[in-house]
């Protein structure tokens, strides 16, 4: 019995770990930059492995990390982007690349020392939608008050435009709303253009 029981724990952990966010070196790393690319679901957890694995690398004065993921945890999200804020980790989704739902909203805690700093390209997509909890039954009113206020809050914590909390919560849990180029520049985010090899806004 306690060889099935072990058994059964292991194969839960690897299946998580191997839904959660892999990092790894990205090419873009130089003299000054730390680049990371994060692949994956975002999982519980992946707030203090990235930790471990920015502690790892050598110390340079700008840290970026390259999102590309399609969502997961709406809580550990926020707790990534709360870290990106404080320790002052640019975000990036680059060409080709998807970073939506809770990806999206870690996105938002992109900060350099001046302030706000997020980026997106002109063939990324970067999606927004109201959160949702998969195989459970609806939440109550108050909890979803507690959500929504949990969510506002951390925009406010990361100086996330309200025009994106808005259409966070406006779009519904089953679809997602893709940012075009225009709406990319009016919130503020950078945007890369490939063809130009620039921002251009």
């Amino acid at each position: 019995m306690y060889r099935i029981v072990l058994f059964v724990l292991l194969m839960w952990y690897s299946a998580s770990a191997a839904t959660a966010l892999d990092y790894s070196v990205h090419p873009n790393t130089s003299k000054r930059l730390t680049a990371i690319m994060a692949e994956g679901d975002v999982e519980p957890g992946d707030s203090e492995r990235l930790i471990g694995f920015i502690n790892a690398q050598p110390r340079r004065p700008v840290i970026a990390i390259y999102l590309s993921s399609p969502g997961g945890s709406l809580y550990e999200g926020m707790k990534l982007g709360r870290l990106f804020r404080d320790w002052r980790i640019k975000t990036v989704v680059e060409g080709g690349r998807e970073c939506a739902s809770a990806c999206a909203l870690a996105f938002l805690g992109g900060h350099d020392e001046r302030g706000p700093w997020r980026s997106s390209s002109d063939n990324s997509l970067l999606g927004f939608h109201a959160f949702r909890t998969p195989g459970q039954e609806l939440q109550d009113e108050g909890e979803t008050q507690k959500v929504v206020a949990d969510v506002l809050r951390y925009g406010h914590q990361v100086d996330a435009p309200l025009e994106l909390l808005v259409l966070t919560f406006a779009t519904p849990s089953y679809e997602m709303y893709w940012l075009d180029e225009v709406e990319i520049c009016a919130l503020g985010i950078k945007l890369w253009s490939n063809s130009s090899d620039r921002f251009i806004c």
